[in-house]
């Protein structure tokens, strides 16, 4: 039987959502019946307006906007804005937030200082894939589902990495448009720790595994992780045994070996520390002493 199968593999390149995340927050359709001015306002939040049905128009900052549809605007928190509501026009309405996924790292700015308030006008984003993804949302809100909040958050991922995507690169922040490079560098540092945790290596041996000084590492590990090369080692050890205990039904004893801890008592006490449970007690772990 004749069988013709397409491959489709993760590009070969650092991203960034896992490390920048942005939160939904709540989600509105604004269906338009007359003529309405509604008052100017300072957001304190970003915000995404996508054209349905228009035009839209509105006042950012110190500039008049008129959007077709499928046109997105992308309001960033500290922005003046004032809609122009007209009948007819149908648009939505999505405040979210953006965080860190790493403690100690800080969020940067989507926009470049100064930007103008046309450059903030998504185009050609195509408009009517992007309402679906709208539409989704609001029934993960009203629909009552199990997991519904995982389900928007990711919903809106993909319909913020897009929006960015499509914006020039030239209006994005350079702290943001470092990001992809910064993510290249936190993926270098955790496969050398990832390589080398059973082995209790220390941080003269992980910075010559990756052709740096201990201090530059060290450097390195706090700017971008948020902490110490020892306690982001002791992270990855972590994370790894909740993988070996819970999915691959390891001994709490071969779990200690494995990550290089000098005895199981001593790993007891160092994840009951972080996790606040013993590792024989991780939920749906079939983990024993």
């Amino acid at each position: 039987m004749p069988m013709h199968k397409e491959r489709f593999r993760r590009p070969d390149k650092a991203e960034v959502g896992r490390r920048l995340t942005p939160v939904f927050e709540d989600f509105q359709l604004l269906s338009m019946e007359g003529v309405y001015e509604y008052p100017l306002h300072q957001h304190t939040r970003y915000e995404v307006i996508l054209v349905e049905s228009g035009p839209y128009r509105c006042r950012l900052n110190s500039a008049e906007l008129v959007l077709v549809v499928g046109e997105a605007l992308i309001i960033k928190p500290g922005d003046w804005h004032q809609d122009h509501l007209r009948d007819g026009q149908r648009h939505y309405v999505l405040h979210f937030r953006l965080e860190s996924g790493l403690e100690g790292v800080s969020v940067p700015e989507l926009f470049r200082d100064g930007v103008g308030p046309g450059e903030q006008v998504v185009r050609g984003v195509g408009g009517g894939r992007h309402a679906q993804l709208l539409r989704e949302l609001g029934g993960e809100a009203s629909g009552g589902a199990p997991y519904a909040g995982v389900v928007q958050d990711s919903l809106l991922e993909v319909l913020f990495w897009r929006l960015v995507r499509a914006l020039p690169v030239g209006v994005l922040s350079g702290a943001f448009r470092q990001l992809p490079e910064r993510e290249g560098r936190r993926e270098r540092i955790a496969t050398v720790f990832l390589r080398n945790m059973g082995a209790n290596p220390t941080v003269v041996k992980l910075a010559g595994a990756l052709g740096m000084s201990p201090r530059h590492l060290v450097n390195e590990c706090r700017e971008l992780f948020g902490e110490s090369p020892a306690r982001l080692l002791l992270s990855f050890k972590l994370r790894r045994a909740d993988e070996l205990l819970r999915h691959r039904g390891m001994r709490v004893r071969e779990v200690s070996d494995e990550l290089g801890f000098t005895n199981p008592f001593h790993f007891s006490r160092v994840y009951r520390r972080a996790r606040g449970y013993a590792p024989s007690r991780l939920p749906d772990a079939a983990a024993r002493s």
